[in-house]
């Protein structure tokens, strides 16, 4: 039994990882580049209104390839988990995630904000992308296990270590590094956020079993 357990949690954490690579890197931040490629001449505000939707039709994609992934381990455990409604649901919650993440910085591209209401609009914005993904598994799950809200949990936490990542690295380069180097600097990160979530989610991942 602990052979099972201990081969389910680290193919949850490739899962996770590689979904994240996949999703992360390849969309919204992919999408991201080019779009700050080719908008280069245009109007701050519309580029930054540009960038938005860009963000949010990427993380669709990001939470779409995420859940693929994790769908393929979860359903050898989980028979009768509706895959259909997990894709749906994790690509959408982490385009909401994308738009409550640069909602901040758009604002402050079209109006210009004061420090401390940047702040006021993180704060709450930071409460929901934690609670984004795991909320929105959690209504798929709670069909073929109980105390579904332990996913909520988990994944908050999972979510709470592995995205600061995503900030820390990018905010060692200057400004003005190359586009490879940004590019590589938010593959390594997403590798580390996909990594952390899958590490702290696989812990009770392992346990789903004993829900059902």
């Amino acid at each position: 039994m602990a052979s099972i357990s201990a081969d389910l949690y680290w193919r949850w954490v490739l899962a996770c990882t590689v979904g994240e690579i996949i999703g992360f890197v390849g969309l919204p931040v992919l999408a991201g580049a080019a779009v700050l490629a080719l908008t280069g001449d245009f109007d701050p505000a519309l580029r930054s209104i540009i960038l938005y939707t860009a963000s949010a039709v990427g993380g669709l994609g990001e939470g779409a390839v995420l859940a693929l992934f994790q769908l393929r381990v979860l359903r050898r455990h989980l028979t009768h988990l509706d895959g259909r409604r997990w894709v749906l649901y994790t690509a959408c919650a982490a385009s909401f995630a994308w738009l409550c993440g640069m909602l901040a910085p758009l604002l402050d591209d079209l109006f210009g904000l004061t420090p401390a209401t940047q702040i006021a609009i993180w704060l709450p914005a930071s409460v929901l992308i934690l609670l984004s993904i795991g909320t929105a598994q959690s209504w798929v799950l709670r069909d073929v296990i109980k105390r579904p809200y332990r996913w909520i949990m988990a994944n908050v936490a999972g979510w709470l270590l592995g995205l600061p990542w995503t900030f820390l690295l990018p905010a060692l380069l200057p400004d003005n590094a190359p586009m490879p180097v940004w590019v590589s600097t938010f593959l390594v990160a997403g590798v580390l956020m996909g990594l952390t979530v899958g590490l702290v989610t696989g812990r009770l991942v392992i346990k789903l079993k004993e829900l059902e």
